[in-house]
């Protein structure tokens, strides 16, 4: 779910531009967009759901564009749009690099949200290592993820997730580690950016453990 703390930024961004294009907005639309483009038909959106429910759908069914954002050619030329919002959809799909290329391509701004790394090696579970040892493994971060996330100086790092989280202990944290819940703002990357804005995938190597990533993202989220 996206940062709540940012959508005021968001729909006073939004509220008055003619163009404004929801990538992957069918899960949680965006009301304010004039524009959407996901994989799913306009009719099944889930309007119970929405990002913003106090304002009126500003898109409809025609600017409702059905289409494999991963597959590239968005069906707009540069710059098109004024703004483009994004929220927990890039850490799904198959081709996040792909799908941020022609974010950047076809608007002038936006914002992309994904959550952060750290909460995806989380166990908000309460007597997480007690119920392992009983045989009842709790659920550590978002499993259906493909992609763990990171903010690396302005650029969104993509590392593909394997089932190593899972597979050991050492790898990820658990809430009697950190002694408390995860903040929401602890717990998603937000991104506001004008012109463009890059990134990449980053390849795991021996150099970089699970373990290693789980010691540094606990002190970072002990120290506040």
């Amino acid at each position: 779910m996206i940062l709540r703390s940012n959508i005021p930024k968001l729909r006073d961004a939004c509220r008055d531009m003619p163009r404004v294009l929801d990538v992957g907005g069918w899960h949680n639309p965006f009301n304010l967009a004039t524009h959407v483009l996901d994989i799913m038909p306009y009719e099944t959106r889930r309007t119970d759901d929405a990002l913003d429910p106090e304002d009126a759908e500003r898109f409809t069914k025609d600017t409702w564009q059905i289409h494999d954002a991963c597959e590239g050619k968005w069906p707009w030329p540069d710059d098109y749009f004024d703004y483009a919002i994004c929220s927990h959809t890039l850490e799904d799909i198959r081709d996040p690099i792909e799908v941020g290329r022609e974010l950047a391509r076809v608007s002038k701004a936006g914002y992309v949200e994904v959550p952060s790394r750290a909460r995806e090696i989380f166990v908000k579970d309460r007597f997480a290592r007690a119920k392992m040892f009983l045989g009842k493994m709790p659920e550590i971060g978002f499993p259906h993820h493909r992609w763990f996330c990171e903010l690396n100086d302005g650029e969104l790092h993509f590392f593909h997730k394997g089932q190593e989280v899972g597979m050991d202990r050492a790898s990820y944290i658990t809430r009697s580690e950190l002694g408390r819940k995860m903040t929401e703002v602890e717990s998603g990357i937000g991104i506001f950016w004008t012109g463009t804005f890059t990134a990449r995938e980053i390849i795991i190597g021996a150099h970089e453990s699970l373990a290693e990533k789980k010691t540094k993202f606990l002190k970072q989220l002990k120290a506040g």
